[in-house]
């Protein structure tokens, strides 16, 4: 019988070990697609005009973000293009904050087959200093 009772006790520990780490999950997945809203609505205000809403920008103009080297290189690369800015495209550093700068890259970095590990505010906020 008092095994029954350990192997009961074990079993609710792992139940309610295993919920508490399904509502970090499904929390954690839920902060994901809120800062990705908040990416693709930063892109389209701030990046579709030039690199169009598929990224795909205009050919010998606006360089295309699918598949783009930068994009898929490291998100810090991505961070320097809006800080510093480029050719025609200008600086976002005073446009945008680290949060921000961070979500659109993010996003920009993850869409249209794009596959890239995220940035998080604090990486860009020591690029800016």
């Amino acid at each position: 019988m008092q095994s029954f009772t350990s192997a009961a006790c074990l079993f609710g520990i792992g139940l309610l070990t295993s919920m508490s780490v399904t509502a970090t999950v499904t929390e954690n997945d839920s902060v994901r697609s809120e800062a990705s809203e908040r990416g693709r609505a930063l892109f389209l205000d701030n990046c579709a005009e030039c690199h169009q809403r598929n990224g795909r920008g205009l050919k010998g103009i606006y360089p295309s973000l699918v598949s783009s080297e930068i994009v898929r290189g490291s998100g810090t690369d991505v961070a320097l293009q809006l800080i510093i800015g480029r050719g025609e495209m200008p600086s976002f550093s005073g446009a945008m904050s680290p949060q921000d700068m961070a979500d659109v890259i993010n996003y920009v970095r993850n869409a249209w087959g794009n596959k890239g590990d995220a940035i998080d505010a604090i990486s860009i906020e020591r690029l800016l200093d």
